[in-house]
C-alpha cells in the first residue's frame, strides 16, 4: 500500500507535523538569552539552485539546478552576522568547522532536528568549540502550512529557487526567484530553543522579465555562464530578504520597523547585451565606507580590483 495516498496516513502525519512546529518557541526565553555568549554559525543550505520552467501541463516541466559555489553561503553568514550584531551585541560569533553532509544526513529524516542523532551532532559541536549555542540556517519547505499553500509555492524546492513560469499558448513568460530558509538556535544538548520560518508569499518578491536576465524558453540556453551570472543577483538578494524575514520572526528586532535592522546584500543590476557579461547580478554585501565595501566585493565576487573600485567608489 501506497502510504502518500492513505487519507488518513496523510491527516495524521500533518497532525504530527503540526503539533511539532507549535511546541518549538519563535523567540527566545529571557532564561536562554541570558545564558548565551558565545554561538557559531551553521548553514545547511546547499549551493544548489534549482531551475524549474513551469508549464501549463505538467508534460512541459523541465527541473534542472545550478551551482553558485560560496556566494550563496557566503551571503547566508553575512547577513546572520550583521543580524546577531543589531540585536545581541554582547554575542561572539566563532568561526567553526564543520561536516555540513554529515549534518544534512543526520537532519534529513522526517522529524528533523529533532532525530536523536541531529541532537547528538549539534550538542557534539557546542561542547567542542566551547560554545552556548548555534545559529542554524537551512534549507525549509513551507511544511508548517501545507494547507494553505498557494500554487507558487507548489513547485517550489528546499533552497533556492528560479522559476519560469512557461505559458505556450499565448508566449507569455515570467521569471520568479524564491528562497525556501528557515534559522533555528540551538542549545548545548542539541535541542531547539527557537524557530523562525517565513512562508513564501510573505516574500512578496514580483516577477521578473525574462528578457532583462537574457532567459529563454530553452533550458540549454538558460545554463549559459552568462546567463547564470545575471540570475546570481536577484538570487542572492531573495535569500537576503527570506533570511531577513526569518530573523524578523525569530524576534531578532528591536522597535515596530524591523526593516530599518535588516542588513541587506548590495545587488547589481543586470546590464544591457553586449557590455560585460562578468559584471552583471553579482551580489556583495553592503558596507559603510569604501574599504569595507572594496574588501567585500573583492571577496564575494570575481570582479577585478578595478571593476571593484568602480563599483564602491
Amino acid at each position: 500500500m501506497n502510504s502518500a495516498s492513505n487519507p488518513f496516513i496523510r491527516i495524521w502525519a500533518i497532525v504530527l507535523l503540526l503539533s511539532g512546529c507549535a511546541s518549538v518557541p519563535q523567540h527566545l526565553t529571557e532564561a536562554n538569552k541570558s545564558g548565551i555568549r558565545n554561538i557559531a554559525i551553521v548553514s545547511l543550505v546547499p549551493d544548489n539552485v534549482h531551475f524549474d520552467k513551469i508549464g501549463i501541463v505538467s508534460t512541459s516541466n523541465v527541473y534542472t539546478a545550478f551551482d553558485m559555489g560560496s556566494k550563496v553561503n557566503d551571503s547566508i553568514l553575512y547577513v546572520s552576522k550583521g543580524r546577531v550584531a543589531k540585536s545581541y551585541p554582547g554575542w561572539t560569533v566563532k568561526s567553526i568547522e564543520y561536516d555540513r553532509a554529515a549534518l544534512l544526513e543526520k537532519a534529513g529524516s522526517t522529524i528533523g532536528f529533532n532525530a536523536t542523532g541531529a541532537k547528538q551532532a549539534f550538542a557534539e559541536l557546542v561542547r567542542n568549540n566551547d560554545l552556548d549555542a548555534l545559529l542554524v540556517i537551512r534549507a525549509a519547505a513551507d511544511k508548517v502550512d501545507p494547507v494553505q499553500q498557494g500554487p507558487r509555492e507548489n513547485f517550489l524546492g528546499e533552497g533556492m529557487n528560479v522559476l519560469l513560469k512557461n505559458n505556450s499558448i499565448n508566449g507569455d513568460m515570467r521569471l520568479e526567484i524564491s528562497a525556501n530558509l528557515s534559522v533555528s538556535v540551538i542549545g548545548k544538548q542539541g535541542e531547539v530553543l527557537a524557530a523562525g520560518t517565513v512562508p513564501a508569499r510573505l516574500d512578496k518578491a514580483g516577477a521578473l522579465q525574462p528578457d532583462d536576465y537574457d532567459v529563454s524558453v530553452d533550458m540549454k540556453h538558460n545554463h549559459r555562464p552568462a546567463v547564470l551570472a545575471k540570475l546570481g543577483g536577484p538570487v542572492i538578494a531573495d535569500l537576503s530578504n527570506r533570511l531577513n524575514l526569518c530573523f524578523d520572526t525569530l524576534g531578532f528586532v528591536d522597535g515596530s520597523d524591523p526593516e530599518t535592522q535588516h542588513v541587506n546584500v548590495v545587488v547589481q543590476p543586470p546590464a544591457a547585451k553586449g557590455s560585460d557579461e562578468k559584471s552583471p547580478g553579482h551580489a556583495m554585501p553592503a558596507a559603510d565606507t569604501f574599504e569595507q565595501c572594496f574588501s567585500r566585493c573583492r571577496q564575494y565576487t570575481d570582479r577585478s580590483k578595478e571593476q571593484c573600485f568602480d563599483a564602491c567608489k
